[in-house]
């Protein structure tokens, strides 16, 4: 009973945390009654992050040659993540070479570890779509799904896709924020990096 209502609580907070970076006034977040999707769930093949025109090639392994964003090369690993407010600073180089050294290897892994079959192979277009293509890697990428910013709209994304949602809420969410140095988004502050870095918002 005292795990159930953990899981419950923890799963709460991490709705309303990606309800706020979605924008709009804040319901009550209620935990539905089976918080965990099950293991063997069929994976959501509609409104999922990534394309199906975007289907990558496999995680990356850290290019050894990669540089770290100081210029030199890490022999323990890959290079530390960005400070607070640091990424914005950071050249196109360096960006582009702690990508190839810690985000795609990391990224890659989890959407692998997600679904395996799908995520067979991991590569840039995966997130940024034409822009790893023509060099610009803008983001948020208008490619990839929209999202609605209204709470209740959102809510009708997590029915529809209760898999991919969760994945990308408990973990796609946390994990990116950590490597480029911020926090995941708080509704409390309207700070911090939240689901619109990188999906664009549907009108």
């Amino acid at each position: 009973m005292k795990t159930n209502l953990t899981t419950s609580i923890a799963y709460a907070i991490a709705v309303f945390a990606l309800l706020g970076a979605c924008g709009g006034e804040q319901p009550a977040a209620v935990p539905p009654a089976n918080a965990v999707p099950p293991a063997d769930a069929a994976v959501p093949t509609s409104n999922q992050a990534p394309s199906a025109s975007a289907s990558p090639a496999a995680p990356a392994a850290a290019a050894p040659d990669a540089a770290a964003p100081s210029g030199e090369a890490t022999a323990a690993g890959p290079p530390p993540p960005p400070g607070p407010g640091e990424w914005d600073k950071w050249s196109k180089d360096e960006k582009r070479d702690y990508m190839k050294a810690a985000v795609m290897p990391k990224m890659g892994a989890l959407f692998h570890d997600f679904d395996s079959k799908k995520y067979e192979q991991t590569k840039c277009v995966l997130c940024h779509g034409g822009g790893a293509k023509n060099g610009t890697f803008k983001m948020p990428n208008a490619e990839l799904p929209k999202l609605p910013t209204a709470p209740a709209d959102f809510m009708k994304v997590r029915e529809k896709s209760p898999k991919i949602f969760d994945f990308m809420a408990q973990e796609v969410v946390p994990t990116m924020a950590a490597l480029v140095g911020e926090k995941p988004f708080d509704p409390k502050t309207k700070t911090g990096f939240g689901c619109f870095e990188c999906h664009t918002k549907k009108k």
